[in-house]
């Protein structure tokens, strides 16, 4: 059949044939809509044996033409009970098709064909003529039943059926074999034909519609051999399942016998539409492993492991055969060989490929549960698996595993030399800090690479690294158990030796005393959950306390030992200036002593310049009248004595050094003059060398330190700076030197 043009033809065109030959050549032929190309483009289908008889899906049983003689009612034991109960016979239209069953509409056609005969031996129709068929058709194209056809070919009919139209029913019966069914089944077609054409088949239609809207369709293929038997059990010339759909749609006739036509046409569709739900392992073992020797077929599926998710090596499945390793491989590069695997339908690997790049960054253990979570397999296999299949049908890759302190972690690709890249950030920021966030980890490795790096990739990769624990997941705070060292614990730990029991708030205060350590000072939430996970404390209510409790004297060391123990003696609080003088006397660094002053946890400042133990606990009272003596005695100290301007104009600042001056080397500049004094300067001694520089902004300045310890200056002792604003210049001189 061609669904264009169509046409049928008996075997050997118009050439006689015997009857039993005839039928042996067409039980050889099968209907599967097989065009053959002629000249003109022309195809031509052979119909198979018994395909064409009367009655035909989608005509009438009764023939109009007959009417007079099918008035009697149609027999009551095969209608009753049915929508067609107390018709007649001359009532059987196409429809009957609709309302009852096949064996009754057949055993109706017999009651039409045995009332006609009737009519005809009483030569009752003989002058009833028939309806003429649509110019341009052959004798072929009305799907007659084999004796009809021959009878009214070798009576000429064949190229020129039209001509039927110019006969009566008497005419017809005084051909040769011509009977009574021969008669209904030519009347049955030509009325079909007489109407504008013979009706489509609804279901075959619908069933077309249904296959060519799958979206799947176009990639299935004849010579799939998953689609390939029902595409070519309707049209052998149609390529694809899409293309096949679409020659039915364009069809200008049913094929003789639509029944195993649209059984065919379902059982495609339904086949597409089963690919959708089946699970990844079925779909690669039904595209590579539907053919070939069940023994060929077991290698292929051990050795890619889509029978248990577990892959084998050539060595191993070629033992257990009995055969090298490189005759295995032949055997599966054999199989999986694919002219264009790209164009293979695989739905459900191109819906896990789906789903696997909407999910990542993510790891890779996760993933491979959430599909197995989904039915998408259903032996566990994994990304490698998943990447193998990809490969092999031509699907481009959406992920790169990489691993992460012996865990996989699937990234996009181009991002595997980022997961490497976070997990080394985030082990230095908490061997030196103890906690970190996500977004510290990332603003790292973005400035590392220069490229903006996702929150998601820093969540999952950090959070399979080893002693991972979240501190504060909305705020991105974490740690690592296994590489903190410093920071944190070790500002817990000295906190806590000191103060035995302390309140969450001052040890907040305590750890964040450092700012070189703490960019972001850790929250208040952040740090009681740290030291709910830490072995050695515990939370009891807002407070902290080592349990066991811990010797300061064990756990301190150097400077911060030293501050603890002159505390301990003559504190717990002390002015900040006796406590400096104390340990300058014990062979403490002024520097050093400012230094840890400023960041150890271990030392509180309770008002100005006044410091003392962490978690002392000192009234109120006692603080404040510390404070006030210590305001009392700055009040009585002025360094700057004098100011003025040189006879060449050049400005002049007198200084009379304080403790504080002496020590940390920072000035005040007039108010009058800040203005004026500002910037840098280049700072030159009285003997004309250059000895650093000198900045001043707000009406301070400093950068006088290396040079007053270079000369030694104490207490007391005369500091005179004398500008030159146009160079830029500040002469430092001491006591007149």
């Amino acid at each position: 059949m061609r669904y264009e043009g169509a046409s049928m033809c008996s075997p050997k065109g118009g050439q006689k044939i015997p009857l039993a030959t005839s039928r042996r050549l067409c039980q050889q032929i099968q209907w599967a809509g097989k065009l053959r190309r002629g000249q003109g483009g022309e195809g031509t289908m052979v119909a198979r044996k018994g395909v064409n008889r009367y009655p035909r899906p989608g005509e009438r049983l009764a023939p109009s033409t007959l009417f007079s003689a099918l008035l009697e009612p149609a027999p009551p034991d095969l209608v009753a009970g049915t929508v067609l109960e107390g018709c007649r016979l001359c009532d059987l239209d196409e429809t009957v098709w609709e309302k009852l069953p096949r064996q009754t509409i057949h055993a109706l056609a017999q009651a039409v064909v045995l009332r006609v005969a009737k009519a005809c031996a009483r030569k009752a129709l003989n002058n009833c003529r028939l309806p003429r068929p649509p110019a341009g058709l052959r004798l072929d194209q009305f799907g007659l039943e084999t004796r009809t056809f021959r009878c009214l070919a070798e009576a000429g009919y064949r190229s020129h059926p039209e001509r039927l139209g110019d006969l009566a029913v008497g005419d017809l019966m005084g051909l040769r074999s011509f009977g009574p069914r021969c008669l209904v089944d030519l009347l049955s077609a030509l009325e079909a034909f007489s109407q504008g054409g013979r009706r489509l088949n609804a279901e075959l239609t619908l069933e077309a519609e249904l296959l060519a809207a799958l979206p799947g369709a176009a990639l299935a293929s004849a010579d799939d051999p998953r689609f390939g038997k029902w595409i070519c059990a309707v049209d052998e010339g149609a390529s694809t399942a899409k293309e096949l759909a679409q020659r039915l749609l364009a069809r200008t006739c049913d094929p003789p016998d639509t029944v195993p036509t649209i059984e065919s046409v379902r059982q495609l569709r339904q086949r597409l539409e089963a690919l959708t739900v089946g699970t990844l392992e079925d779909e690669l073992i039904q595209v590579f492993a539907s053919a070939g020797s069940p023994r060929n077929r077991e290698i292929l599926i051990s050795y890619y492991g889509w029978k248990d998710g577990r892959t084998h090596t050539l060595a191993e499945i070629g033992a257990r055969y009995g055969m090298t390793r490189e005759r295995t491989r032949q055997i599966c590069a054999k199989l999986v060989r694919r002219k264009e695997p790209a164009q293979i339908l695989a739905p459900v690997l191109d819906r896990t490929l789906a789903l696997v790049a909407e999910r990542l960054p993510r790891a890779a253990d996760g993933l491979e549960a959430e599909l197995r979570d989904r039915g998408l397999t259903r032996v566990g296999l994994g990304l490698s698996n998943l990447q193998v299949a990809a490969q092999l049908l031509g699907r481009e890759v959406p992920f790169v595993v990489v691993g992460v302190d012996g865990h996989r972690l699937a990234v996009r690709p181009g991002e595997e030399r980022l997961p490497p890249a976070v997990a080394e950030a985030a082990r230095k920021q908490v061997f030196y800090r103890g906690v970190t966030t996500v977004d510290q980890v990332a603003a790292a490795v973005a400035t590392r690479f220069d490229t903006p790096v996702s929150e998601a990739l820093v969540l999952e990769t950090v959070q399979l690294m080893s002693g991972f624990g979240w501190l504060d997941r909305s705020g991105g705070w974490f740690r690592l158990a296994s590489v903190a060292r410093h920071g944190l614990p070790k500002a817990i730990e000295k906190t806590v030796a000191v103060a035995g029991r302390i309140s969450i708030e001052q040890l907040a205060a305590a750890v964040a005393r450092n700012r070189r350590l703490w960019r972001t000072p850790v929250p208040t939430p952040v740090l009681l959950e740290f030291c709910r996970q830490t072995p050695g404390l515990r939370v009891e209510g807002d407070c902290v306390l080592a349990d066991p409790p811990l010797a300061w004297d064990d756990v301190l060391t150097g400077i911060e030992a030293h501050l603890v123990r002159i505390l301990r003696e003559y504190g717990p609080i002390m002015e900040r200036g006796a406590l400096e003088d104390l340990c300058v006397s014990q062979g403490i660094n002024r520097f050093s002593f400012n230094a840890f002053l400023a960041t150890s946890p271990v030392i509180a400042q309770y008002g100005p310049s006044v410091y003392g133990l962490v978690g002392a606990d000192i009234s109120p009272a006692v603080i404040e009248e510390m404070v006030e003596r210590q305001r009392a005695q700055r009040a009585a100290i002025r360094v700057l004595e004098d100011h003025g301007q040189t006879a060449d104009g050049r400005i002049w600042l007198g200084y009379r050094l304080s403790k504080a001056a002496s020590t940390y080397a920072v000035i005040t500049v007039p108010a009058a003059l800040k203005d004026v004094v500002t910037g840098k300067f280049d700072l030159i001694s009285g003997d004309g060398r250059h000895v650093g520089t000198l900045a001043a902004r707000d009406g301070r300045a400093w950068g006088l330190g290396a040079f007053l310890r270079q000369q030694g200056a104490r207490i007391d002792t005369y500091v005179r700076l004398t500008f030159d604003l146009h160079r830029r210049q500040a002469v430092v001189t001491i006591d007149g030197v």
